[in-house]
């Protein structure tokens, strides 16, 4: 099973904090499991906007914590 794939307390923390890192936003982002996987939601409060990124298990340029984002 990919990282990316299980849903517990501790991956839901690893994947919030490597999306909090990449998207150098502390706040207004949030981590879902749904489908079978992780979703990041950033949430803009300035335009009323959300943006959803897949989180994929990645390695190398562009990735965080061994997590890559995906927009969707």
């Amino acid at each position: 099973m990919l990282r990316c794939e299980t849903n517990t307390p501790t991956m839901e923390k690893k994947v919030l904090t490597a999306g909090r890192v990449h998207f150098r936003q502390r706040k207004n982002i949030h981590a879902v499991f749904e489908h079978g996987q992780w979703w990041i939601k950033r949430v803009s409060p300035l335009y009323y906007t959300d943006e959803i990124y897949s989180v994929i298990d990645a390695v190398g340029t562009g990735t965080t914590n061994g997590f890559g984002f995906e927009k969707v």
